[in-house]
């Protein structure tokens, strides 16, 4: 028999991600991750490895039980690597006799690269810089790989005590830390062993990719500092015989991705779909023979169709590749392989050249897909989870018939009793959409508590998230959902909070509130509100303007534009285009927008979970809210401070830390009742 879930069965769950496919088709390969519990003191931590899959010669058709999924075809699949850290990024050799990977085999290493025989037989590690390897691609050989690494010079700076000199105006990155003083090399390694570097400093690259031309290897980079703080990058085309480089896509916002199409004359490239700091990914094409264009020289097929996947979960850990690959429609005419995010769902999806958008959803259960890799053949395999079941690995045939592979997640859903949400509801006449889980055994005072997601330009929807569960499992009513500012329902609706947070949103987040109470059915009963990020902006916004909340955990939060401008590592950029104004220029804008500026009206408990290393919301906007408060005098409030966490603390934090976390917002809400 089921049991209730507890906070600390975050231990129990793992984590699918990265999928790839083999050259033949036969084989996917996927990062599984577990939590390793401390032995003698030692503190709980992840633990990645590398799981090989068979895919089916057809696949069954996704039956959905009621309330379900279907049985997993191949469980765990083959356990490949067994490292006691961390193994990740598998990468098929394109002649299918190896895989290549990253790995981390002691305490504190940087990952190296190996390559092991897919027949069998030990890994083989091919580099051994200090400063590790970022990523890496095959050659079209299938006899080299091409890698990015610092090499040997470390950044030792804090060790030998030296002071930091600042030049740059994006120094830092949140989990990341202080940008390393030196740029990573371009190397390749062959499988006989030797090492050349290619191309010295190549300022922050990034997306190793090789088209039709094996002498041709694309990467992403920024243009130059002023690129880098305002999160633009050019596409570069490396020609490895002669040497040489050119710029063939320069100052794209947002870039994301390459795909060079089959002939080689067409790059599909994944950014910003316009050139507001708001807007979503989109897909457009360019012509890979010309230089230096820009984007109004490419051509957005995707439209108003999200390609960067962005619904919220909190149980994912490790890379989610969503790039845009070629293959073909039905007709046999070219297209695009895609995670579109339209309508508030999040799947996979054909987009054709003349702008089509066809859905690939076997039917079923909610879903939200958070990866997929391209198989031969038009086949792919994808990771997909629900409200009531974290991320699987799943095949889709070029058939269009699925079939769930893995269920490393099925024993631990067994156990326990999970809550189903119902929605998603109308809140409001504005197109705002929300759910509401009742719990199995709702609280004597039938409270509820309202969540608000981080971005703003996320969205709630199909995942899957832990917390949500803890809180049902505590007897809490949970509400969620999106209002303006969110995306998956175009441009315009993402678009409404600009230079004007705390305005339409705010009503929006109120509407959700008003209209899941009344659903449930207990309009009077008592209403938490917690949030992260956005969310955590929203939460210090809201206990400043209204009293109807009983108590409220601000997460990660921003309490002052003014400040968040400067301390934020992408603080310049996103305050200018999201709050339309910086602290020169017009500070009363940022100052109406802050959080700070209604401190005095506050008078719900609140209490402020924040991390030492955030640089996405840096901790002095907690601090401050926190010491406006505290002098102010007329409510409660705490500050609990989480060291050597960044922004994801909630999502890939060290795991006793995030157990910490989850425990202190049940027990601030029980402690208002």
């Amino acid at each position: 028999m089921a049991r209730k879930l507890r906070a600390d069965d975050l231990f129990g769950l793992r984590f699918v991600s990265d999928p790839q496919v083999s050259p033949d088709g036969r084989t996917a390969a996927a990062v599984v991750t577990s939590v390793v519990l401390g032995e003698r003191g030692a503190e709980p931590r992840y633990r990645s490895r590398i799981h090989l899959f068979t895919l089916p010669v057809a696949a069954k058709l996704a039956r959905q039980g009621k309330g379900g999924w279907p049985r997993p075809l191949l469980g765990e699949g083959q356990v490949f690597t067994r490292s006691e850290y961390r193994d990740t990024s598998p990468r098929f050799s394109p002649d299918g006799r190896h895989l290549a990977f990253l790995s981390v085999r002691t305490e504190g290493e940087r990952p190296q690269l190996y390559v092991i025989p897919l027949e069998g037989g030990e890994a083989r590690r091919l580099t051994d810089y200090a400063a590790g390897v970022q990523e890496f691609a095959w050659h079209p050989s299938g006899q080299e790989v091409y890698f990015l690494s610092r090499g040997s010079d470390e950044d030792d700076r804090s060790e030998r005590g030296h002071p930091l000199r600042v030049t740059r105006m994006r120094y830092r990155g949140d989990n990341e830390g202080y940008y390393p003083p030196t740029r990573a090399n371009l190397y390749v390694a062959r499988l006989s062993g030797e090492i050349e570097m290619v191309k010295a400093q190549s300022e922050r690259a990034q997306s190793l990719t090789f088209g039709p031309d094996p002498d041709v290897l694309y990467l992403i980079r920024p243009g130059g500092e002023a690129d880098e703080s305002d999160f633009r990058a050019d596409v570069v085309a490396l020609d490895l015989e002669r040497g040489s480089e050119r710029v063939v896509v320069t100052g794209l916002r947002g870039l994301q991705g390459v795909s060079p199409s089959p002939d080689g004359e067409t790059l599909a490239v994944t950014a910003a779909h316009r050139e507001e700091v708001v807007s979503h990914a989109g897909v457009l094409l360019f012509d890979a023979r010309r230089d230096r264009q820009r984007h109004e020289g490419g051509r957005l097929i995707s439209g108003d169709a999200d390609v960067s996947p962005a619904e919220a979960g909190d149980s994912r850990y490790g890379a989610y590749p969503n790039k845009a690959t070629w293959t073909k429609l039905e007709s046999g005419e070219p297209a695009l392989l895609v995670n579109a995010h339209v309508d508030g769902v999040t799947g996979l999806g054909l987009l054709g050249l003349d702008g089509s958008l066809q859905r690939l959803q076997a039917g079923g259960e909610p879903r939200a897909v958070t990866a997929f890799a391209l198989a031969p053949g038009g086949s792919a395999v994808f990771v997909a989870e629900s409200p009531v079941h974290p991320g699987e690995l799943w095949y889709r045939d070029s058939f269009g018939l699925e079939a769930r592979l893995s269920g490393v997640n099925d024993a631990w859903c067994a156990e326990l009793q999970l809550h189903a949400p119902e929605g998603p509801l109308q809140a409001n006449g504005h197109g705002v959409r929300y759910w509401a889980v009742r719990p199995r055994r709702a609280r004597r005072d039938r409270a509820a508590v309202l969540q608000v997601h981080g971005g703003p330009h996320t969205a709630y929807g199909n995942g899957f998230v832990f917390e949500f569960q803890v809180l049902a499992s505590h007897g809490y009513a949970v509400l969620y959902g999106n209002p303006r500012g969110s995306t998956g329902l175009g441009h315009d609706f993402a678009a409404n909070v600009l230079g004007d947070y705390g305005g339409e949103d705010a009503q929006d987040v109120l509407d959700i509130a008003d209209a899941g109470l009344a659903a449930l059915g207990t309009p009077k009963a008592p209403l938490h509100l917690t949030g992260g990020s956005y969310g955590g902006f929203m939460t210090n916004w809201l206990v400043g303007v209204t009293d109807r909340f009983r108590s409220a955990v601000s997460q990660r939060s921003i309490s002052n534009w003014t400040s968040m401008y400067g301390t934020s590592d992408i603080g310049p950029s996103f305050v200018e285009r999201e709050l339309g104004a910086n602290p020169w220029g017009d500070f009363d804008a940022l100052w109406r927008q802050s959080p700070l500026r209604n401190a005095a009206n506050v008078r719900t408990p609140l209490l402020l979970i924040h991390s030492e290393h955030d640089w996405r919301c840096p901790i002095e906007q907690a601090e401050q809210f926190f010491s406006a408060l505290k002098r102010i005098g007329q409510a409660e409030v705490e500050l609990l401070r989480f060291p050597d966490e960044g922004h994801e603390l909630s999502r890939s934090g060290r795991p006793d830390r995030r157990l910490l976390r989850l425990n202190a917002i049940v027990d601030w809400f029980e402690a208002h009742p």
